[in-house]
Formats: C-alpha cells, structure tokens, sequence
C-alpha cells in the first residue's frame, strides 16, 4: 500500500511540473477593436435638418422643432402663436412659395440662445431668421421670421 501511495505522490508531482507541448494562447486569434461611432457623430446638426426641410418645403419638419409658442412673422404679418398654428402657417406659405434653394448667410450664439439668418429662393428672393434656445438637451425654435428680401 505504501508502494500506491508513494507512486501516486510521484505521479502528481511529476505532473505538477509539466508543461504543455503547445502554450494555451497560441490557438487564439485576436481581432483589431472597432470603435463603434458614438451618438453624438451620428447626430445630425439642428442647422442641417432645418436647411433640409426649407429647401423642401417641410413645414411638419420645421415645426418638429418649433417652442409650445412661437413668435411667427411672415410677409408682414406676426404674432404669437401656439405650435399647430405656426406650422398651419407656415404649410401654407410653402405652399404659395414652392422653395427651389435655402441657404444659410450668417449665424450667431449667445448663451444658450443661437440664431441663423438664412437666403429661401422660391418665386421671390426670401430672408429667414431662426432663433431658437436650447432646452433639455433639444433645440427648439422660439421665433422664425420670413421676409421679402
């Protein structure tokens, strides 16, 4: 009995320091990391969705961003108005005005209130103002004026 134990001892011993034919890691295949782009690259600029939707004529669009109010002046006429009025106005007006291009000429920042002057070329030759104060994290517009130029 001795014998088994002192053979058995031997044996795990033996093994303890072995060592493999074959390191463990030389199998493993490792794959370059690929940094995924972050929300904030994939985000599209308030100045370019709203050049978007002028060239396009989409009222829903502009006031997807429109303030619960809006001071809203176009050809003259302004006042305050809630959200669905504006953008009952301002479909309106696209649908007069057919836009052909829209371009912005100058934008400014103060604190957490931004504004761009833009260029609408529909039948006439339009300047647009947007004011718009960021809230929440969001952008919405608390005054849009669109005038004869």
């Amino acid at each position: 009995m001795k014998n088994y134990v002192l053979f058995i001892a031997l044996l795990i011993n033996g093994m303890a320091f072995a060592q493999p034919a074959e390191p463990e890691f030389a199998h493993v295949e490792y794959d370059p990391i690929v940094r995924e782009e972050t929300s904030l690259l994939q985000q599209v600029s308030f100045e370019s969705k709203m050049v978007a939707a002028f060239k396009a004529g989409n009222a829903d669009k502009i006031a997807s961003h429109f303030s619960e109010n809006v001071d809203l002046s176009i050809d003259g006429k302004e006042d305050l108005y809630s959200k669905s009025q504006a953008e009952q106005i301002l479909k309106t007006f696209f649908a007069t005005h057919k836009p052909n291009d829209f371009k912005i000429v100058h934008k400014g920042k103060s604190g957490q209130s931004e504004y761009f002057i833009g260029e609408l070329s529909a039948s006439k030759v339009y300047r647009v103002t947007i004011n718009s104060k960021t809230n929440g994290g969001s952008k919405k517009i608390t005054s849009l004026t669109i005038e004869e130029n």
